[in-house]
């Protein structure tokens, strides 16, 4: 079990989350306490809170929330993945119309698709963004993904397009709900309290501009 009578948790996080914020909050009042960290995925996000392998976990919805709470953080608007060779690739943003009909590189559940219409699978399973940019890179399909990739992956045959009308990517917490743990409930509070800071580490428009509030972990606990 990650905690079982230990003075250590374990943080599940999907990719393009930063942790770090709140570890930081958080180890202002338990210092004693190690928080480690393992980048879990679509379909094992719940899976892993259920049986103990993490006690905090940064998802990504849709999630099966049978025997977990799970609360809203943030959202992140979304972007398209495309190849660097593509018609669209040098736009400023494009439309779902844009992209409408092209192969959809995306995991095995269609009702996931995050247009209005769902587009053909290109036929490739994918469990993470590494390998949705190879796919993408190769000319077998376009992809979605949330804003904080673009801080957080690149790849120089792969481009980021963003699409404003896409309903945007939810990020929330959640513990398995027979888990009580002060320290975790803790965690679960320093987290949310540090949510904005969390947020903005997945924005590149941040970054360019200097993103003080982002790299000074201080400035969370005045949140």
């Amino acid at each position: 079990m990650a905690a079982r009578g230990s003075r250590r948790i374990m943080v599940g996080f999907r990719a393009g989350i930063a942790v770090a914020p709140a570890v930081r909050l958080f180890a202002d009042r338990h210092p004693d306490v190690l928080v480690d960290v393992q980048r879990i995925e679509w379909d094992d996000q719940a899976p892993m809170l259920l049986d103990g392998r993490i006690d905090v976990g940064y998802v990504r919805l849709p999630i099966d929330e049978a025997g977990l709470r799970v609360a809203p953080l943030y959202t992140e608007p979304r972007v398209a993945v495309l190849p660097a060779g593509h018609r669209l690739a040098g736009k400023e943003e494009v439309t779902e119309t844009d992209l409408a009909g092209e192969p959809l590189v995306w995991h095995a559940d269609p009702s996931t698709q995050p247009t209005r219409r769902p587009h053909p699978n290109a036929g490739y399973l994918v469990r993470g963004v590494d390998e949705t940019l190879e796919h993408v890179a190769a000319g077998r399909g376009i992809s979605f993904l949330a804003r904080s990739a673009t801080v957080f992956y690149s790849h120089p045959d792969v481009i980021y397009v963003p699409v404003p009308e896409l309903a945007p990517d939810q990020v929330c917490l959640a513990v398995a709900a027979s888990r009580t743990s002060p320290v975790v409930d803790d965690f679960f509070t320093a987290a949310q309290a540090a949510a904005e800071i969390t947020a903005e580490c997945g924005n590149y428009e941040m970054w360019q501009l200097g993103g003080d509030a982002v790299s000074n972990g201080g400035d969370v606990g005045a949140q």
